[in-house]
């Protein structure tokens, strides 16, 4: 009876981190964790990325605008002697370019060959963005970082117009990602070509037909359950909405988080980002009482008011 007791708390545990309702009923107001990387300047296209190595800090990347209006990805290590968040230093060679830099997702972190997948301009001649993929195949002299080898577009997935917030499925067999059409962004999905593995190509893209148009930027938890995705709210701000898998393996209609949203900034909330583990969603928003521009926050999931 102890063991089954036991086992039954351990099934209740899981059904209540990946559950798609909020746990705590009550109206209190939303905890938000602002990130130590935010400044003045815009922080956006948050990405927590783990380690499960001893050697290797977790890291956060996000993106940073400068004076100028250049995007750039930068990257922050959780020091664990001091419990802090270093200072964050831009990703380096192959990776940044003179052109906007930004929305990436990367594999776990010390565990090689690391795979990094982002968008980019790549040269000041390009008015869009494409995705491109690169590798660090191993850690560099005394673990120090490697830089990234040269990235290459994805091809079978980059157009004339915008490609933007890849986003791997936990299997690393799906990638998600936005793409800019005439009518607005749409969320699209493409499949690893059959047989080639994690490190594959991938066949040519498929729009998520249940999501209307305006819906994107998914982050979904590792059962693949539930998705947080970006859109428009009736007051022309940027808002979060959820979607939940239905039975026939389709999505349900986008609904906004309640407590998510926030009438105090010009641009809303956007950039929904999950960690891992799917309990903490990072997000940009200008709301008051941040930095200045965009900032960055993290949530606990199981406090967001879902239906």
């Amino acid at each position: 009876m102890k063991r089954l007791s036991g086992l039954m708390g351990v099934v209740l545990f899981f059904a209540a981190i990946f559950t798609p309702l909020n746990s705590s009923g009550a109206d209190a107001p939303l905890k938000l964790t602002p990130m130590p990387i935010n400044t003045e300047m815009d922080e956006d296209d948050p990405l927590f990325v783990p380690s499960l190595s001893t050697v290797y800090p977790a890291r956060f990347y996000f993106s940073r605008k400068n004076e100028k209006g250049k995007y750039s990805i930068f990257f922050s290590k959780f020091l664990k002697k001091t419990s802090k968040w270093s200072n964050p230093e831009t990703i380096g060679a192959y990776v940044d370019t003179e052109a906007d830099d930004r929305s990436c997702f990367l594999t776990e972190e010390g565990k090689f060959p690391q795979t990094i997948i982002y968008a980019t301009k790549k040269d000041k001649l390009n008015n869009n963005f494409d995705l491109f993929r690169s590798f660090r195949d191993q850690p560099g002299k005394d673990m120090e970082d490697r830089a990234f080898n040269p990235g290459k577009p994805l091809l079978a997935l980059d157009t004339e117009t915008d490609e933007m917030h890849p986003w791997l499925s936990k299997d690393q067999m799906s990638l998600y990602f936005s793409r800019k059409t005439k009518e607005g962004w749409q969320q699209m999905v493409a499949k690893r070509v059959k047989g080639t593995g994690t490190e594959g190509n991938f066949d040519a893209p498929e729009p998520l037909k249940d999501l209307p148009i305006g819906f994107h930027h998914a982050s979904i938890t590792p059962l693949g359950n539930l998705m947080f995705l970006e859109g428009i709210a009736d007051d022309g701000r940027l808002e979060i909405y959820s979607c939940t898998k239905t039975l026939n393996g389709g999505w349900s209609k986008p609904i906004a988080v309640a407590n998510l949203k926030d009438s105090t900034g010009k641009i809303g909330t956007k950039s929904p980002s999950l960690s891992r583990d799917g309990l903490k969603l990072y997000f940009a928003s200008d709301r008051a009482g941040g930095q200045g521009g965009l900032d960055i926050y993290s949530v606990t999931v199981l406090d967001l008011k879902l239906k």
